[in-house]
């Protein structure tokens, strides 16, 4: 029972932590989403006998946050909006880049709880 309760604390900390930040639409990116949760999933199928698959679901997000961090990063440096340094176009879009990593270090906090 204090597993439960504590990822119900973990979500309604972030959650209250987003929503007070700036709004939930700001923190919510489909594609980052997809990214983070696929790479996930595909590091659960090569879980060995006797190896969590929670744990290693959880693993795998924070592997695919960073992996999604740096397809970002690279795909805004190959814009022209990198090459002018114009930040009025980076920032939002290394915003969304740094979306993947909170998203792979959230659900690995709330596997950890859960396993």
């Amino acid at each position: 029972m204090n597993r439960y309760l504590g990822a119900a604390i973990i979500l309604l900390v972030v959650g209250g932590g987003i929503t007070l930040g700036g709004g939930l639409e700001r923190a919510l990116d489909l594609l980052s989403i997809i990214f983070v949760i696929g790479v996930g999933l595909g590091h659960t199928l090569g879980a060995k006998d006797g190896e969590s698959k929670v744990t290693r679901f959880g693993d795998g997000c924070v592997r695919g946050g960073w992996l999604g961090l740096i397809v970002g990063i690279t795909l805004i440096a190959g814009t022209d909006y990198a090459a002018q340094m114009d930040f009025s176009a980076i920032m939002p879009a290394l915003a969304v880049a740094l979306l993947a990593p909170l998203y792979g270090y959230f659900l690995k906090i709330i596997t950890m709880q859960l396993d």
